[in-house]
């Protein structure tokens, strides 16, 4: 989890140092390629995802949250973190990753990409 967390603030410095440089950095991607934590507006855009799912019985767990926890965060318990989850074994399987997620995680859930909406057909 440390190595995890360090390349995380690495990454969130790297991309920091291209903006204050006036260097582009790459645009954040429409598509998730598979397990791992993801960056919200960095790494990945928000939106709404669609993942098929895995062939196998184990399910699809994600996780969107509004923290990534490092080893010096209290509370310790990596549940406080979580805006929301799901473990499915549904397909395909869609999520909505808003703009004030701070990063998205996936596990055994194939590739997720980005679709449009589901209107509830509702105004306002």
């Amino acid at each position: 989890m440390r190595a995890r967390a360090l390349a995380i603030t690495g990454a969130m410095a790297s991309a920091l140092t291209l903006t204050a440089t006036g260097l582009a950095a790459a645009d954040p991607a429409a598509e998730i390629s598979g397990d791992g934590l993801y960056l919200v507006n960095i790494d990945i855009r928000p939106g709404t995802y669609e993942s098929a799912g895995t062939p196998n019985e184990q399910g699809c767990w994600w996780r969107r949250l509004w923290k990534v926890q490092t080893d010096t965060d209290i509370p310790k318990d990596p549940n406080y973190y979580i805006i929301a989850s799901d473990y499915t074994r549904q397909h395909p399987t869609r999520v909505e990753i808003k703009s004030t997620d701070v990063a998205f995680s996936t596990e055994n859930c194939g590739t997720w990409r980005m679709v449009p909406p589901v209107s509830t057909g509702s105004f306002g």
